[in-house]
């Protein structure tokens, strides 16, 4: 048998092994894809595709979106035994609404710090030009930290990794706001499944 027979047979039985390995984790990989949904905003004021099988949550306590004039969901995932969740909100902004006034004011508030300087773990990013729905939007992101565990004296902390994209409605008085919030250790797993959100987003307004 030559060299290049033996060489080949070689090469062939290790392309085979690779193959072997490699096909379980393919399937795996395409049985944990995510699937979406519709999502329809109370009040038709947006849709979008969400990941199916989260877990939506309506305030149920204090004023209603009619009173607040801020309509939408917040959208908790798996959290696989982790202290924090995965969370995407989806909120439209009325004009006149109760918690920011108007989009400049909302960027201003969650694109940097509250006291002029970043605390211990958290940091921010530049707010830059993003196009959502044919529309001129802003984005930004951040690190934030959260405490876990309740009252004590030594507190879980967790990085929390946040992408935020605000989109104005057609006549520039209300907006819209898509946020992510992950673990920031988990952040490659979730910001696919939040730029499928985002690009399906079709406002109402």
């Amino acid at each position: 048998m030559s060299d290049n027979r033996i060489m080949g047979g070689r090469l062939s039985a290790i392309l085979v092994i690779i193959a072997m390995a490699v096909y379980p984790l393919s399937c795996r990989a395409l049985d944990e894809q995510t699937e979406f949904k519709k999502y329809t905003s109370q009040g038709n004021h947006f849709t979008c595709s969400v990941p199916r099988g989260w877990s939506e949550y309506h305030q149920s306590f204090g004023l209603s979106q009619e009173e607040k004039k801020v309509y939408g969901v917040t959208l908790f995932g798996p959290s696989d035994g982790g202290p924090v969740p995965p969370t995407i909100s989806l909120h439209y902004y009325a004009p006149g609404n109760l918690l920011h006034k108007t989009m400049d004011r909302f960027i201003r508030t969650h694109a940097r710090p509250v006291l002029g300087s970043p605390s211990d773990g958290e940091s921010y990013g530049e707010v830059h030009p993003a196009a959502v729905a044919g529309r001129q939007a802003m984005a930004f992101e951040r690190t934030n930290v959260r405490y876990t565990g309740g009252r004590s004296l030594n507190p879980n902390k967790v990085v929390l990794f946040e992408r935020h994209v605000v989109i104005p409605d057609g006549n520039e008085r209300g907006f819209y706001v898509l946020a992510l919030s992950v673990p920031d250790t988990a952040r490659d797993r979730y910001v696919g499944i939040f730029k499928v959100v985002t690009e399906s987003f079709q406002p109402g307004r």
